[in-house]
C-alpha cells in the first residue's frame, strides 16, 4: 500500500489552470499561451495584465499603469510602524510574511479607469511587497528610509531605491526580462500552497501570505543565492572541475542544476544565460559568472559520462544578473516574490472561480 504513496505529488493532476503551461519533455513555458521568448520583449506592466486578464493593452494603459504600480509602491503609516519594530537582522522573506496579511489594499490613487476593479486588491498587494523589500533594504542596510524621485517606473522605482541611485537602461532592461521569467510557472509549491490556502475560503491576503512562506525554502526560491554562494566558495572558474566531481561523489546538491520538470533545458535560463554573462561581462561579477559556467560545464560532463543530460535552470544564473543589478544575496528571493505574486493573484482568482476545499487523504501507519 505504501508503494503508492507520491509524497512528492510528481504528476498527480489536482487542478487545471489557464495561466501558465510547463511543457517539461520539450523545454517550453507559455503565458495564456504566449511563448516565454516572445513575452520578455514586452513591457512587465502589458505582461502582467496579459497573465492576469488575458488580454493585450496599450501601449498608452501599459505607461499608465506602469505609473500606477510605481505610485502604489508605498506603505501606510501603520504598516511603516510594524517595519520600524521588527529587528534590523529580520530577513526580508520573513518581513514580508509579516507585512502581509495587514497590508492595506485600498489604492492610494485612482487606478486607470480601464482597469477591471477585481484587480485592483491584488495589485495594489502586490505594490505594497514591492515597496516593502525596497523600504527593508534601507532600513536594514542604510539605518533609515531612502526618498525615491517621483515620477519613475514600476520597476525602475524598485532598483532606484535598492541602489540609491538611477538605473541605466541596460539594468531596467535586466530585471524586466528576469521578473516576466518568474511570473508563473504552474503549480508550483508556493502556488499550490496559496490555492490550498484559498480554497478555505481565506482571503486573498492569507493567500499570498502562504506562498510566500513555501517560497522562502531553499528548495523552492532560494536556489539562486545557494549557487552564488557555492561559485565564491569554489573561488575561481579553475577550481570548478574538481569541486564539482567531490561534490557529486559525496552525493552534494548543487543548487540550480536540473529541474523536477524540465527534462531539457530550462527555457528561461536559455534566455537568461546569455544575458547574464553580457550583463556581468566587465564588472566585478565576471569572475564569478565563470565560475558558475564551468560548474554547468562540469556537471554536464559528469553526467554525459552516465548517459544522462543536466542543465542549469533558471535560478542558476539569476543570481548573477541580481548582483550586477545591485541586489545583495539576501534580498534575492524577496525579489523573485516581487514578481510571483502577480501569479499568485491570478491563480487566486482562478480557483476562486470554482472553488472547493482542498483535502487530501492520509494513509494511518500509527497503532
Amino acid at each position: 500500500m505504501t508503494d503508492a504513496i507520491n509524497t512528492g505529488l510528481e504528476g498527480v493532476i489536482v487542478g487545471q489552470t489557464e495561466l501558465s503551461n510547463v511543457e517539461g519533455d520539450v523545454g517550453r513555458l507559455t503565458y495564456r499561451g504566449e511563448s516565454i521568448d516572445t513575452l520578455v520583449e514586452r513591457d512587465f506592466p502589458a505582461v502582467i495584465i496579459w497573465l492576469m486578464a488575458g488580454h493585450w493593452i496599450s501601449p498608452d494603459e501599459c505607461r499608465e499603469l506602469d505609473k500606477w504600480l510605481a505610485d502604489e509602491s508605498e506603505l501606510s503609516a501603520v504598516e511603516h510602524q510594524v517595519l520600524a519594530q521588527l529587528p534590523r537582522d529580520t530577513h526580508p522573506m520573513a518581513v514580508l510574511q509579516a507585512l502581509t496579511p495587514i497590508a492595506h489594499l485600498e489604492p492610494m490613487r485612482t487606478p486607470p479607469t480601464w482597469l477591471e476593479q477585481t484587480w485592483v486588491p491584488g495589485l495594489v498587494l502586490a505594490a505594497r511587497i514591492n515597496a516593502a523589500v525596497r523600504i527593508w533594504h534601507n532600513l536594514a542596510t542604510h539605518g533609515a528610509p531612502f526618498d525615491v524621485p517621483d515620477g519613475l517606473g514600476f520597476l525602475e522605482k524598485l532598483l532606484y531605491g535598492l541602489n540609491r541611485e538611477a538605473p541605466g537602461q541596460g539594468a531596467l532592461k535586466a530585471i524586466n526580462t528576469t521578473q516576466i521569467l518568474q511570473l508563473d510557472h504552474s503549480f508550483n509549491a508556493g502556488t499550490f500552497a496559496g490555492r490550498v490556502i484559498a480554497s478555505t475560503g481565506a482571503s486573498l491576503s492569507a493567500s499570498i501570505a502562504g506562498s510566500l512562506g513555501a517560497l522562502s525554502g531553499p528548495l523552492h526560491g532560494g536556489a539562486d543565492e545557494a549557487a552564488v554562494m557555492m561559485a565564491r566558495d569554489i573561488g575561481d572558474a579553475s577550481r570548478a572541475d574538481t569541486w564539482v566531481r567531490d561534490a557529486l561523489a559525496n552525493k552534494v546538491k548543487i543548487m540550480g542544476m536540473g529541474h523536477r520538470e524540465y527534462k531539457r533545458l530550462d527555457p528561461r535560463a536559455a534566455i537568461l544565460k546569455p544575458m547574464a554573462k553580457h550583463f556581468c561581462e566587465g564588472t566585478q561579477w565576471q569572475p564569478l559568472m565563470e565560475t558558475l559556467m564551468a560548474v554547468e560545464d562540469t556537471c554536464q560532463a559528469v553526467f554525459s559520462e552516465k548517459g544522462k543530460e543536466i542543465h542549469a535552470n533558471l535560478e542558476f544564473y539569476k543570481g548573477a544578473v541580481y548582483l550586477a543589478l545591485g541586489v545583495q544575496e539576501r534580498y534575492f528571493t524577496s525579489l523573485f516574490a516581487c514578481s510571483r505574486v502577480f501569479g499568485w493573484i491570478s491563480h487566486f482568482h482562478e480557483f476562486n472561480r470554482a472553488p472547493r476545499l482542498i483535502r487530501p487523504r492520509a494513509l494511518y501507519s500509527g497503532r
